[in-house]
């Protein structure tokens, strides 16, 4: 058994599509259930939304849980532009691990994203110069990647190139240019040492320990009638905008004004909106609920709309038996999971790389999509493209 530590759901969710290409066995859990069949056990924690001490003791919890089964590694998923309690969750899983070091490949360059001479680039523009600047809870101010986590003169911080001697000690964060440079730190697999990273690093893992199954030919899962996709995103509102996507043939179904406008509006609104969401998809079978609005001043709004979500969802799902349910943002899901009391997952589909289908324990008849905020909908998905260069809540 392998088993990985996720600091929040779509990164879970995007490793158990690394564990279908390499034909294995996933089972993705909310929090630890005691049961071990599976050859790739995903624990999704929301630990990056969380204060860094609540974060670490959590971290502790579920390590010491999965040190029982004696998995043959615990690999921590990071996020990928270094988002989170990074350093504060290595110290306390390498602690109560035994492990002396921890190797932190965050890079993905499949998404553009590198780290040269220690400095992070997105398509070559350095980090705090591109949209994860603007992030509501971890606005990126750097894009030296020791500053990022917190580097100061008792850490020890390093950042390497793949070719330099490892430290003995310490969190160390290598560069990467290229695909080639995975399959090098993939070599620094040993008992000492915490794999931790981007879900890149851990195919490149995957390749370099042999640890791929002879995939079963399985036949596809098809995608059910009732579909609702949750576009939890903010946007600058202009002229016609919804007006042109529902032009195209798309039901959309925007938070209602009185609920983005005001934090102690009537519940009666979410039923409103509830409602207004199921007379869609009873006709359209397709609808997709968003929020357009002009900006909000209200502080730590991004936190509340996604509580509204997670509210909407229960209501949405008490009313019509949903087959499809399609989310971007992983603490947008982890809220949703919450109000639906969902703890366990089986990936069952990879649509695109961090775009995964899974079927949910206690709900037969109803799929989950997720993917990462920051990353598109693949085409075969059917989200206009207007709508995907939306700006997402929690940039994910």
């Amino acid at each position: 058994m392998i088993a990985v530590i996720a600091d929040d759901f779509t990164g879970a969710a995007e490793i158990g599509g690394i564990g279908l290409r390499h034909g294995l066995n996933v089972i993705i859990e909310t929090e630890p259930i005691r049961n071990r069949q599976a050859d790739l056990i995903i624990i999704a924690t929301d630990t990056r939304s969380l204060r860094a001490d609540k974060a670490s003791k959590q971290i502790v919890q579920i390590t010491e849980y999965l040190l029982q089964f004696n998995p043959k590694f615990i690999f921590k998923k990071i996020d990928s532009v270094l988002r989170g309690n990074i350093k504060e969750e290595l110290l306390a899983q390498m602690k109560i691990s035994g492990k002396r070091r921890a190797l932190v490949i965050a890079a993905n360059p499949v998404f553009k994203r590198i780290i040269r001479d220690g400095i992070y680039y997105i398509d070559n523009i350095p980090l705090n110069e591109t949209r994860f600047s603007s992030d509501p809870q971890y606005p990126i101010r750097s894009s030296a990647v020791k500053e990022i986590l917190g580097a100061n003169e008792r850490s020890l911080l390093y950042n390497l190139k793949p070719d330099d001697k490892l430290p003995k000690t310490g969190l160390i964060i290598g560069d990467v240019s290229g695909f080639d440079d995975l399959k090098k730190w993939a070599i620094h697999m040993d008992e000492h040492t915490l794999l931790a990273g981007a879900s890149g690093f851990f195919n490149a893992i995957l390749e370099r320990q042999q640890l791929s199954h002879p995939k079963k030919q399985k036949s596809p899962v098809p995608f059910g009638d009732k579909a609702l996709f949750i576009l939890g995103s903010t946007f600058p509102k202009e002229i016609d905008f919804l007006s042109n996507i529902k032009a195209d043939g798309h039901y959309i179904s925007n938070m209602p004004k009185e609920i983005y406008f005001n934090k102690n509006f009537d519940p009666s609104c979410l039923d409103y909106w509830a409602d207004d969401i199921v007379k869609g998809i009873e006709e359209h079978r397709k609808v997709i609920a968003s929020i357009v609005h002009s900006p909000s001043n209200e502080p730590d709004i991004a936190f509340r709309l996604m509580e509204n979500i997670g509210e909407l969802i229960k209501r949405v799902v008490e009313r019509i038996d949903l087959n499809e349910l399609l989310i971007e943002g992983g603490s947008t899901t982890s809220v949703v999971l919450k109000y639906l009391n969902i703890k366990k997952l089986f990936p069952i589909q990879e649509l695109d790389t961090g775009v995964i289908r899974m079927k949910i324990e206690g709900f037969p008849n109803l799929c989950l999509t997720t993917k990462p905020g920051s990353y598109f909908w693949p085409d075969n998905v059917g989200i206009p493209q207007d709508m995907q260069r939306i700006n997402n809540i929690d940039y994910d």
